[in-house]
């Protein structure tokens, strides 16, 4: 790693401010030469002219020098704020790389903190999870293995397995010592307080996964139910056309939304009817599929019409009835509706969606079916699916150690067992 590297660290783009980043040897050189600073403070900033390779002034920056073992990669750093103009960030890059630094690699300043021991392999996938978390709490358990906390239970299981071994290593040393059932008993409460950290790790593998889906719900129900209206009423813009009259929306309309800490893909789908328009019918006909690739459906109805038929063969399209919603629309006007009807186990929520009335109930109901419940926000750790298929590797051969240990089996077996862990 003897190379210097050089990266954008901000997005490329149109910015008042663009930030870039240095790591390796040449980072002094390029503060005392570039910019002017031959002695800098490690850790202040500056106020300096970015000079290129033949004195022209490219740009006035702010800059921070980090000496060598105290920054990110533990390598000698640099950092330079300059305008976000992509013209004067490609002239400062390229004349980085004149001056003998080459472009990084996508993760590479990550790779670096790991390989010279800065973070550990957790620790790195934390900053990954961070990046790329489809919720707040997603980005809070990332945070935490930042931090170190998984790394610190982790450590916990490996040396309860190490202070099991070396016990049994121990007794197979010295065999005229007398083992004891004390002894048995206090390795198989290590083996075993081992064993439920892997299982809870695990467990929370299982209950995380919802935080890392990007969730997508749909809307749907009859023509002139109120779709559009309502899908424009939560995004907050008239993405979708709003019509009196039935089929107006005829494929589907998709956006992205953040509601408080969880963001999902909403989708306006065409009125679920029989007709003779093909256009309109190829519509319905895309509706059915995105019913069966989508974590909830919204039935949106109009509680002054009477219940339409149509949507009681949603269900048998691969969605679970707790992921089912209905939402009465319409509720300014007169209702008439026979609740009897709605499927069973269907959640049901009225709003106005042309006042914004119920919206804020809407929103909680989404976010509780899609696992943002307290179960799920309570979870303390962030185990990823790498992390998931280790741990059920270890829980199983110590599993396997606690059973022959109760059997109390011969200890260079369970000494085999234990060094697979």
């Amino acid at each position: 790693m003897s190379e210097t590297i050089v990266a954008l660290a901000t997005p490329a783009g149109d910015s008042a401010l663009a930030t870039i980043r240095i790591s390796g040897s040449l980072s002094e050189c390029f503060t005392r030469d570039a910019l002017s600073l031959p002695y800098p403070s490690p850790r202040h900033s500056y106020l300096a002219n970015y000079k290129s390779n033949d004195a022209e002034v490219i740009d006035q920056v702010i800059c921070c020098y980090y000496e060598q073992n105290k920054s990110f990669t533990n390598e000698k750093m640099l950092e330079i704020s300059c305008h976000g103009n992509p013209i004067i960030v490609q002239k400062i890059l390229s004349d980085l790389v004149c001056r003998g630094a080459r472009l990084a690699e996508p993760g590479e300043f990550t790779k670096r903190a790991y390989l010279n021991g800065k973070i550990d392999l957790v620790q790195a996938e934390a900053i990954a999870e961070m990046i790329s978390a489809k919720s707040l709490h997603a980005i809070k358990l990332a945070r935490k293995n930042l931090d170190g906390n998984l790394s610190s239970i982790i450590s916990r299981v490996q040396t309860g397995i190490l202070k099991v071994r070396a016990k049994l290593e121990a007794f197979v040393d010295f065999p005229e010592d007398d083992i004891g059932s004390e002894n048995y008993a206090e390795i198989i409460s290590l083996v075993s307080e081992s064993q439920l950290i892997t299982e809870s790790l695990i467990d929370s593998s299982n209950r995380r996964s919802i935080l890392d889906k990007n969730l997508r719900v749909i809307l749907v129900g009859a023509p002139n139910a109120g779709k559009s209206t309502l899908f424009n009423c939560l995004v907050g813009f008239d993405r979708s056309i709003v019509s009196d009259i039935p089929g107006t929306t005829r494929d589907y309309v998709s956006k992205s939304l953040i509601f408080d800490d969880l963001e999902i893909e909403l989708i306006d789908t065409a009125g679920l009817r029989e007709t003779s328009d093909q256009l309109e019918s190829l519509g319905v006909d895309n509706t059915v599929e995105l019913i069966e690739q989508s974590d909830m459906v919204i039935a949106v109805i109009d509680s002054s019409s009477p219940y339409p038929s149509e949507l009681n063969g949603l269900l048998s399209h691969s969605i679970a009835p707790e992921n089912f919603v209905i939402v009465e629309n319409k509720s300014d006007l007169k209702k008439h509706n026979n609740p009897e009807k709605y499927p069973n186990n269907a959640g049901v929520i009225t709003v106005s969606a042309k006042n914004k009335v119920g919206i804020r109930d809407l929103v909680k109901k989404i976010k509780e079916v899609n696992g943002f419940g307290k179960e799920n926000t309570a979870l303390e750790f962030s185990v990823n699916l790498r992390h998931k298929k280790s741990l059920e590797e270890v829980n199983a051969h110590l599993l396997n150690a606690t059973s022959l240990l109760k059997d109390q089996q011969d200890d260079l077996i369970i000494l085999s067992i234990l060094k697979q862990a």
